[in-house]
């Protein structure tokens, strides 16, 4: 058996999830509350340093949802967002 490399399958699978049940809510509270925990998922896989492929678009949150660590790690050299919801 060889062990795989890639970051926690799960931790990466759980930003699928979260993604999912943003979307299925339209309450500022509750999507406030799993976007912070998108955020910390995110933090985790880049601890990991071996975040090698970016979610797809659908296990992502809406642009002004998605944290800064996120577009830190995948887009150092853009310029710095001001459009995330705290």
């Amino acid at each position: 058996m060889t062990s795989d490399s890639s970051p926690r399958p799960d931790v990466a699978r759980q930003l699928g999830v979260l993604a999912m049940r943003f979307r299925r809510t339209r309450d500022e509270t509750s999507r406030r509350a799993i976007a912070t925990e998108y955020a910390q998922e995110v933090q985790r896989l880049i601890e990991t340093g071996d975040w090698s492929e970016a979610p797809a678009f659908e296990d992502q949150l809406p642009l002004e949802w998605m944290p800064e660590a996120f577009f830190a790690y995948w887009c150092p050299d853009a310029a710095p967002r001001s459009t995330a919801k705290k």
